[in-house]
């Protein structure tokens, strides 16, 4: 499941005035036109190479690459998402389109989250600023708050839907949690409350056991109550198959 982690990128400024005008230009900015002035920068010299690869531009060739590349024209949801979460305090980081390429995973359909019987579907994002430290699940319906995590190593796949335990019309969800370290990693099942993701319910994953499946290993019990099996070796010798629990949580 996880992979190695990421190295930072690159380009950092803490310069409160210049990210405040970065970002209002980025969202003045349709990715089209971007497109249009990056193929005429490209004809340039030295010095509009220069310019091209100035926060604000690099910023912005991030929103068109990642929207138009790899998602497909979704450069509004990422700009609603840089609106909602891109601090003017924390810095600004930026990253080559190759590095976005080869750390993009895809897109995961998640079925209808939020009861508008409308398929939801989930992607993993870096973090642009230095207060993010670590990756972020993104939906496509931007009134489903980001999932942030303090993890390099997250994946669509890890992300799964777990139904709505509190029948409250919403489902909850749950990700296999990934330190990019260690043989152990976690579940971790959220709710959506006051319009963020809170934690309900964490287990121990041990690697060495990878079966059942990660969404086998929660199940509802009743309305708001739900149990999660964690799952540890502590001696493989004497129990191969580890000890298993079902831990039950209730919100």
């Amino acid at each position: 499941m996880p992979s190695p982690g990421r190295k930072l990128p690159y380009n950092v400024t803490n310069h409160k005035l210049i990210t405040l005008i970065l970002l209002t230009t980025l969202f003045i900015f349709s990715c089209k036109q971007h497109d249009a002035d990056k193929k005429e920068i490209l004809k340039g010299n030295s010095a509009n190479e220069t310019k091209r690869d100035s926060l604000l531009q690099t910023l912005n060739d991030n929103v068109c690459f990642i929207s138009n590349s790899l998602l497909t024209d979704k450069d509004l949801v990422l700009k609603k998402y840089l609106r909602k979460y891109q601090t003017d305090t924390c810095g600004i980081i930026v990253y080559k389109d190759s590095t976005l390429k080869s750390d993009f995973e895809g897109v995961k359909n998640l079925g209808d989250i939020n009861g508008n019987k409308i398929s939801d579907s989930v992607f993993v994002l870096p973090p642009f600023n230095y207060c993010d430290d670590g990756d972020s699940y993104v939906f496509f319906d931007t009134t489903l708050p980001r999932l942030y995590t303090d993890s390099y190593c997250c994946h669509p796949d890890n992300l799964f839907s777990i139904g709505d335990i509190d029948e409250d019309g919403i489902d909850e969800i749950c990700i296999f949690y990934s330190s990019c370290a260690s043989r152990f990693k976690s579940l971790i099942a959220y709710s959506l409350k006051s319009g963020q993701w809170k934690q309900i319910g964490r287990c121990t994953f041990d690697i060495n056991i990878m079966k059942p499946d990660k969404e086998q290993r929660v199940r509802k019990i009743s309305k708001g109550k739900f149990e999660m099996l964690e799952i540890v070796i502590n001696d493989f010798g004497k129990n191969p198959s580890g000890d298993r629990e079902w831990k039950q949580f209730t919100f």
